[in-house]
């Protein structure tokens, strides 16, 4: 039990999912409260159109050279029995494409149950497997746009997360999934490996790739593609990540994240994505 909390303890300092999946197979202990707060920074200067990358300005028309996005979240969890947890999440979100467009709301709310159906803990030589469900509602933002904070559109996620600690300092885990949206949305796969290395009791460092992709034919420009069919665009994003965290005594933690995008589809490219967050634990 010692080097499971020694594990969730340093699981508070990771960074909040907010534009990505990468949820932990490791679950809150039993009867804790965890509540965090980010606020993510984005930007960027091309886009794909299909799997080409323009340059906004060219793809704008000369309205916008620079794509902004600032989005804040909170995100509670609780630990409702000693395999099952259940977390919410709620956030606000602003897009700015130059003179082109912008556009701000509510982003989509994330209600979350997870079942670790094995822990290495009890089974030494197994991986942690966590099951997670979580239905998606849309937020108060337009969808049919260029900037727009989302796909607009209900919806639910299911996921397979697996994750092992090989020593007290390096754990690995990755988590696989699956989404549907209504309003014609296109069904959507992700997959997310992360790890992580205690540098110190306090110190962690944390690294990732994701991808996720949206199904369907429909190409921004392509032949029946209109603004008003935005969010029902084949679109795929590859992103790296890297992350510093430091965890305060036994129940606190804070995280600093970057990323980019290294590679999609209908998307714009982001080149910087700046992360920071904020944990608590009761």
């Amino acid at each position: 039990m010692h080097t499971r909390y020694l594990l969730a303890a340093a699981v508070l300092a990771l960074p909040l999912t907010v534009l990505a999946e990468g949820d932990s197979p490791w679950l809150p202990i039993p009867g804790q409260f965890t509540l965090g707060i980010s606020q993510t920074e984005q930007s960027g200067d091309s886009a794909y159109i299909g799997s080409t990358e323009l340059p906004l300005s060219a793809i704008t028309g000369g309205g916008a050279s620079k794509y902004k996005r600032s989005t804040t979240q909170v995100r509670a969890s609780y630990g409702l029995g000693d395999s099952v947890s259940l977390d919410a999440a709620l956030g606000y979100g602003s897009v700015k494409v130059g003179q082109a467009d912008r556009d701000s709301g509510t982003t989509d709310a994330v209600l979350g149950a997870n079942w670790r159906v094995l822990d290495e803990f009890e089974r030494p030589g197994l991986p942690t497997l966590t099951l997670r469900g979580a239905a998606i509602l849309k937020g108060s933002y337009e969808g049919a746009r260029l900037a727009s904070v989302g796909k607009d559109a209900n919806g639910y996620e299911l996921a397979v997360i697996l994750g092992k600690q090989f020593t007290p300092a390096l754990s690995l885990w990755g988590e696989v999934g699956f989404q549907d949206r209504s309003s014609s949305v296109p069904n959507a796969t992700f997959y997310e490996i992360n790890g992580r290395y205690r540098l110190a009791p306090q110190w962690s460092l944390t690294a990732g790739y994701g991808n996720k992709k949206f199904s369907g034919d429909l190409d921004i420009g392509g032949p029946g593609f209109s603004p008003s069919r935005f969010q029902q665009v084949k679109e795929e994003r590859e992103l790296v990540k890297l992350g510093v965290s430091f965890a305060f005594a036994r129940n606190q933690g804070v995280a600093l994240n970057l990323a980019k995008v290294t590679g999609g589809r209908n998307t714009v490219k982001d080149d910087s994505i700046v992360g920071v967050s904020y944990t608590l634990g009761f």
